[in-house]
């Protein structure tokens, strides 16, 4: 991945509680592809809760993951 769209999407996603982490899925798939979840930055009654997505493309800038550079 050569893309810096997680970077410049944490920055936004600063001021709303929340941030993106990411790890790998290492079972067998069609298309392996990236595991993408938001954290919680602070917790407790009330905060926002965070969610999960798993991509093959950067959901930003549309790079497929995993493919190399020629």
């Amino acid at each position: 991945m050569t893309c810096s769209c997680i970077e410049t999407v944490n920055e936004q996603l600063s001021k709303h509680n929340t941030r993106l982490t990411q790890a790998m899925m290492f079972h067998k798939a069609a298309h392996p592809g990236l595991m993408l979840e938001t954290e919680q930055v602070e917790t407790g009654r009330g905060k926002p809760k965070a969610v999960s997505m798993f991509l093959t493309y950067c959901p930003f800038c549309g790079e497929k993951y995993g493919e190399q550079a020629a």
